[in-house]
């Protein structure tokens, strides 16, 4: 066989591997840089043991990312185990001969039969839905999505995906423009917050900040990350990486999100990446408003005994901390179990869906003794502050005392409604002796004469 036959022949066996993976995101896991190195009798034999040892490397790689252990306790699997959770192997660059076979790889696992092996070891920490901010300073301008950012297309590349952070990256959309600014990372206020992280389905913010600074055009380049947490922006961690060149700062973008992906790991695990109660609104108040038709809690309701009602409130919000003081005031007072924005307007006219336990006048009590009232202005409901000449709101009415349960068995039907109650003095005087009265005798109807069985009738005409 000629040189150039065994070359194509080699290049045929390394296409008819196993698919490379196209996206580890989502539904997959992925280690990469494994660097391999075999040498076998022919090039498939070769990459087929390459991709053994590489799946063998990557296990416990995976376990110490998700758990946070050491890759040395990771649980022996075999290779047939190790077969059941690989969904793909990546080439990340590959040379090879007639007998060898040199690539750096990349190894795909399934996250739903990889998450099998965690159940019983303790499990691997998940944190819920995080929204991140990829925030790029680069000659005093604060970029997120506004435009395609060095620091944006490197969490891009990050396709490793073995991180117990579960980012929520935003598409860039022209409505992200509008809410996902640099100035909104600095931004306190819970309700604009609230907003955002509703659009998203995420219950916390993740800000990891680049700021690049440039010592001349083409030459070397110097950043500070910042890891940051919550709508308060608390930091978390920071370093300073540093390239000679513009051509090496992917790289170091590269490097930097894996060290930021290691310090929210960390804090994961130490307990500090806590999002908080108020931070997502509680829709259940929205959905769970009207009552289940056919089941007992909806008896309650109609009945007027429902342990839970709600009124939806407009009340005036000129700026963004008095909206936030008003919501923070109601959700401390004594029976309100719920506060939820359906329609924020900063300048105007904010909606609350307010949720409550006990009566409407035990509602009102209580926030008459917060300084709060509500009351109806133009066939709405409104809830505005106390001024002079309010009259007090008078304290609520107990419930009326249960009746207490009967402790004689009820009358039957058959008696009669009233009876006569006996007389003490006829019960001292000594009963007349009287006849014995015969006792009455229903009576007797007469026996009814036997049915004697009745002749056919005949229907013919007699001759």
């Amino acid at each position: 066989m000629s040189l150039l036959a065994r070359l194509c022949l080699c290049f045929a066996l390394l296409a008819a591997g196993p698919a490379l993976a196209q996206d580890s995101g989502g539904s997959a896991y992925a280690i990469g840089g494994i660097d391999v190195d075999v040498t076998a009798a022919n090039p498939n034999a070769a990459r087929i043991t390459a991709y053994r040892i590489a799946q063998r490397k990557a296990w416990p790689l995976l376990w110490a990312r998700l758990t946070g252990a050491a890759a040395a306790s990771a649980p022996h699997l075999s290779d047939g185990q190790l077969d059941g959770i690989v969904s793909g192997i990546e080439s990340q660059g590959e040379r090879f001969s007639m007998t060898r076979y040199i690539a750096r790889l990349g190894v795909v696992f399934d996250r739903s039969r990889a998450s099998a092996y965690f159940a019983g070891q303790g499990g691997a920490l998940q944190s819920p839905p995080m929204l991140l901010l990829p925030v790029w300073r680069d000659g005093g301008a604060s970029t997120l999505y506004q435009a395609k950012t060095p620091w944006r297309a490197a969490w891009a590349r990050y396709r490793e995906n073995v991180t117990p952070i579960d980012y929520v990256v935003a598409s860039g959309s022209p409505g992200d423009n509008l809410v996902l600014t640099g100035w909104q990372v600095r931004r306190p206020e819970r309700a604009g917050w609230r907003n955002i992280l509703n659009r998203f389905d995420a219950v916390d913010v993740l800000t990891a900040e680049a700021r690049v600074t440039r010592s001349w055009p083409g030459g070397p380049i110097s950043a500070e990350f910042i890891a940051r947490h919550g709508p308060d922006a608390a930091e978390l961690g920071r370093f300073t990486l540093s390239t000679t060149s513009p051509e090496g700062l992917d790289a170091m973008l590269d490097t930097a999100v894996r060290q930021i992906d290691d310090i929210y790991g960390e804090a994961l695990r130490a307990g500090r990446l806590r999002a908080e109660v108020d931070l997502s609104a509680d829709m259940a108040p929205l959905i769970g408003a009207a009552p289940l038709i056919g089941s007992a809690a909806s008896e309650e309701e109609v009945d007027g005994s429902s342990a839970s009602a709600s009124v939806e409130a407009a009340m005036a919000t000129p700026d963004a901390a008095t909206a936030t003081a008003l919501e923070g005031q109601l959700r401390r007072i004594a029976g309100v179990s719920g506060v939820t924005v359906t329609s924020l307007s900063l300048g105007g006219t904010t909606r609350m869906l307010i949720t409550y336990t006990g009566s409407y006048e035990a509602l009102l009590y209580a926030l008459d003794g917060k300084g709060l009232r509500l009351v109806v202005e133009n066939g709405q409901t409104v809830l505005r502050r106390r001024i002079a000449g309010d009259t007090p709101v008078p304290a609520p009415a107990g419930p009326p005392p249960a009746a207490p349960a009967p402790t004689t068995p009820a009358v039957p039907l058959a008696e009669p409604a009233r009876r006569a109650r006996p007389d003490p003095a006829a019960a001292a005087k000594p009963a007349a002796t009287l006849p014995p009265k015969p006792a009455a005798t229903p009576p007797t109807k007469p026996a009814a004469a036997p049915r004697k069985p009745s002749a056919p009738i005949d229907l013919l005409p007699v001759k």
